[in-house]
């Protein structure tokens, strides 16, 4: 049996830590309507921080694709390819609603005056929210599926296990945004749990797939 190697650690806690650091960062609007966040958001000292931040954000998504392929060939054919394909898909829909976000920002500064002082707020609002959803909660809904099928397919310690039901059904929940932060939790819990293994544990013993 192929174990799953420590990148798959490191690519998780990327995904978990990066995405939802530039998320916050970003300062995209969202949740109750606020005219001056708006404002802020859309304004011209802004711009850079947006183009920043979004390419951070899509970039680190990229650790979702990294931890789902170096998960493939140690969970086997039809489970392996269920969880790649998976992570694959989240991560096409992060980098989606990262752009989409910052493409905002992007169209003030393209737009001009006509852009800048003729889109309601409202729409902007709308907007980002929407990218909002997209760029977080998209793949978190994929990746809250990934951590149950490895809570019922691989040997996880119990803790771990009972914490993956628990996170992916979070992470399928996410647009509730509270449910969010306990599947980046998992992220990081499992990313450590991945990257503090020792040497020993790493051999195979049994015909199922392990994290530790």
């Amino acid at each position: 049996m192929t174990t799953i190697p420590r990148r798959a650690g490191v690519a998780l806690l990327v995904y978990g830590l990066g995405v939802t650091v530039a998320f916050m960062s970003l300062g995209a609007p969202g949740g109750d309507y606020d005219p001056g966040n708006i404002g802020s958001f859309v304004s011209r000292g802004h711009w850079p921080t947006a183009f920043v931040l979004a390419y951070v954000s899509a970039l680190c998504s990229i650790g979702l694709l990294v931890f789902g392929q170096s998960l493939r060939t140690a969970l086997g054919e039809a489970v392996g390819d269920l969880v790649a394909g998976l992570c694959l898909a989240g991560t096409a829909v992060s980098v989606v609603g990262a752009f989409l976000v910052g493409g905002i920002d992007v169209a003030m500064a393209e737009g001009g005056t006509h852009v800048q002082t003729g889109v309601p707020q409202p729409i902007l609002y709308t907007l980002s929210e929407v990218g909002n959803l997209v760029t977080v909660c998209g793949p978190a809904f994929f990746a809250g599926v990934v951590a149950i099928v490895l809570a019922a397919v691989g040997r996880l310690p119990v803790w771990l296990r009972a914490f993956s039901v628990v996170a992916g059904l979070c992470g399928i929940l996410a647009p509730f945004f509270f449910t969010y932060f306990v599947f980046v939790l998992w992220t990081i819990a499992t990313g450590l749990t991945l990257l503090a293994r020792r040497p020993s544990q790493a051999a195979a013993t049994e015909p199922a797939p392990s994290l530790v």
